[in-house]
């Protein structure tokens, strides 16, 4: 099942128009800049976090498996690292609804600040071509880590930089 929606994502990422898709992040690239509102109506916008503390962005969906699994750990995570680092988890709205996020977290006990990418701009300025996929910002502004999966290696980085 995860293989197929990973294919099936990345086939229709794929088929975008050329001029739609961001070029591939590297680390130590500025990341972009995004204003965006969380399902809770929270106003967050990059900027506000830059000389101030991390972002961690996870683009995920609610099919995706591998997504929903990484999902109570990252709710410890934003727990623990609350007002060290801004986490942000990014519903790539690909097959996808709010009603399921919502009824994903209630049965799962979870409240993270989620925001809902109707248009795909987000995901498409992060290059996203798959989920899960983590992003770690750091307090410049600049792409840290990125990483298909929640490994050790990518939290000890999240650690690292909540320290500074």
């Amino acid at each position: 099942m995860k293989n197929l929606c990973m294919f099936l994502l990345c086939l229709l990422l794929l088929n975008l128009p050329i001029s739609a898709q961001a070029a591939p992040l590297q680390v130590g690239d500025q990341a972009p800049e995004f204003s965006v509102t969380t399902l809770a109506g929270q106003q967050l916008a990059l900027s506000k976090f830059v000389g101030k503390k991390p972002v961690y962005l996870k683009f995920w969906a609610t099919w995706c498996q591998y997504c929903t699994n990484e999902m109570p750990h990252l709710a410890r995570l934003h727990q623990k690292l609350q007002g060290d680092v801004e986490v942000i988890t990014v519903n790539i709205a690909l097959n996808d609804s709010v009603a399921n996020i919502e009824n994903f977290y209630a049965v799962n006990d979870l409240s993270l600040p989620t925001v809902f990418d109707k248009t795909g701009a987000l995901t498409q300025s992060y290059g996203v071509m798959g989920t899960p996929f983590h992003v770690l910002i750091d307090k410049q502004g600049r792409i840290h880590q990125q990483s298909f999966f929640a490994s050790d290696e990518f939290n000890q980085a999240l650690l690292n930089l909540a320290k500074q």
